[in-house]
């Protein structure tokens, strides 16, 4: 199988038509493009929320490791991107809400775990505030890759930088990003820095000595894992040219979709303008900061109706080099999650107990903000793992 035929595989390639709803006054249906990729037949799902540039088929690399931990993810497209119908920008978290336990429930799926590359993490946490009960009844697991830090806190330079910028400009983001990949270079990053994608290929040796060059050359081998038929229907995705191929053709599909909701979600990203909040109208919260104090008394909540708590797990996974948050914002969003203690202490240890969860954080060596999930890193692999060994496998009678 080629990496065309391979992204032409039609579980990228799913929709999913939201009724209207009078009571948000909207009136019209509203259209969703997803992917449904990895083991099909699993109970361990994961509903993905990706990059600024992470649609539906940035994640693909993903699929045969998934089938060898028999994970299905399942990857929606936010409005405005890829084949999903547009919306305001003001409206953009409030219809994700309302898609979110509609297309599981189309899908037939009861619980899911939750991930997020970047500033996915925003629809994340909404997700996660609204709709705790779409999580394992037992064990909710949650991960975060390379979360995405205002750069109020950060202070990354380049991301503080466009706070010269007028509002409208960064509303023309998408527009941009698409004129660049065509007339300049081919873009590969997720999180959208046009700067880092054009000064890869010239300025390489300004690069970090240490970070490496994403391929899969270095995954162990799961062929055991995955059938036979899936095995000759898949991709050699241990040879570095056949994931450059797959990552240009990704490219290529991106742009030729519909991007305009990749310069609306800069603009929700950036807060810009600020009067956008993150959150939707029905739980309000600022900044990140405020998510674990709603959360605490959403498990405070479930303890006082329920005999036993659910475990909840957090993982973080930080890129080593990352040009969009910096140290500074990995420490900070470390931080909203932990106590001041050190994460080995048993103070550190109590607090947590606690306050109902578990969170662990860890930077890959080697990575950057836009190819921390691949394979080759480990990272997505650890995190597959946790995501099969939070839902057991049903036992049989």
């Amino acid at each position: 199988m080629g990496a065309l035929e391979f992204l032409c595989d039609r579980r990228f390639h799913q929709s999913y038509l939201l009724p209207p709803n009078p009571e948000t006054g909207r009136s019209k249906p509203h259209r969703f493009s997803y992917a449904d990729f990895g083991d099909s037949s699993s109970n361990a799902i994961v509903l993905f929320c990706g990059a600024l540039v992470g649609t539906r088929l940035c994640y693909s690399l993903l699929d045969q490791l998934a089938k060898a931990y028999s994970v299905r993810i399942i990857h929606p497209d936010r409005p405005g991107i890829g084949g999903s119908d547009p919306i305001e920008l003001e409206k953009r978290i409030q219809i994700w809400l309302e898609m979110v336990p509609q297309l599981l429930n189309h899908l037939n799926i009861a619980h899911v775990s939750l991930a997020s590359h970047s500033g996915g993490d925003i629809y994340l946490l909404n997700t996660m505030l609204a709709y705790p009960q779409l999580l394992h009844p037992s064990s909710p697991y949650i991960c975060f890759f390379a979360p995405w830090v205002h750069h109020s806190h950060s202070e990354v330079l380049q991301m503080r930088a466009t706070e010269l910028l007028p509002a409208p400009m960064i509303g023309k983001f998408a527009s941009v990003a698409k004129f660049v990949n065509k007339n300049v270079i081919p873009l590969v990053g997720l999180s959208g820095s046009l700067l880092e994608g054009m000064k890869a290929p010239w300025f390489h040796s300004n690069a970090p000595p240490e970070t490496v060059s994403p391929t899969l050359s270095n995954m162990r081998s799961r062929t055991p894992s995955i059938s036979s038929h899936e095995a000759t229907h898949s991709l050699a995705l241990d040879n570095p040219r056949v994931v450059e191929e797959l990552r240009r053709h990704v490219m290529t599909f991106v742009f030729a979709e519909s991007v305009d909701g990749i310069s609306e979600d800069a603009q929700l990203f950036l807060k810009r303008p600020r009067s956008i909040p993150w959150c939707s109208p029905s739980i309000a919260w600022t900044d990140i900061d405020g998510v674990p104090v709603l959360l605490s008394k959403i498990i405070d909540e479930e303890a006082a109706l329920q005999s036993k708590s659910r475990r909840w797990s957090f993982d973080a996974f930080h890129a080593e080099h990352d040009h969009m948050v910096g140290e500074k914002g990995r420490h900070w969003f470390d931080r909203c999650w932990t106590p001041s203690a050190p994460t080995n202490s048993p103070q550190s240890e109590a607090q947590l107990a606690q306050k109902g969860y578990e969170y662990r954080s860890q930077t890959v060596k080697g990575t950057d903000h836009d190819f921390l999930m691949d394979p080759a890193f480990g990272a997505s692999e650890v995190w597959l793992q946790r995501v099969r060994q939070a839902c057991p496998l049903p036992v049989e009678v």
